[in-house]
């Protein structure tokens, strides 16, 4: 089966999502930031798309992601916690230094599965530059 790749990308929107993947290799790339009511919705309807696979796990690349604020700190939380209740490990790759202390700051990183980029095992196609 061939790569698919859909590209979501909404007007007035901060958060550009793409989600793709092949057989049971799937993912998002996260670019922009998460910080308006409008970037939480767009990653919920991106997160149940990518749960309408059926995978057992997904990976998101959070390379691109430069902004968190308490919305998108419960955006994340949200799109973890349906991901778990549909039997969905989502591995948070990559993001920047400043909101891996946020988010441990708030107490989030403990309850997300964060990962280095070099642990990012999703579909190549959808990061937005290559890892070393």
């Amino acid at each position: 089966m061939a790569d698919s790749f859909l590209l979501l990308v909404f007007p007035m929107r901060s958060l550009t999502i793409h989600l793709g993947g092949h057989r049971d290799c799937m993912g998002l790339s996260l670019r922009g930031g998460c910080t308006t009511a409008a970037d939480a919705t767009h990653l919920e309807q991106a997160v149940e798309q990518l749960l309408a696979k059926c995978v057992p796990q997904a990976w998101i690349d959070c390379q691109g992601l430069h902004s968190l604020n308490a919305v998108g700190q419960r955006a994340l939380l949200q799109a973890d916690s349906s991901a778990k209740a549909s039997s969905t490990l989502l591995y948070w790759c990559g993001l920047p230094a400043h909101l891996i202390k946020q988010l441990t700051d708030c107490g989030l990183a403990s309850v997300l599965q964060l990962c280095s980029s070099a642990e990012y095992q999703g579909p190549q196609f959808l990061l937005a530059r290559q890892q070393a």
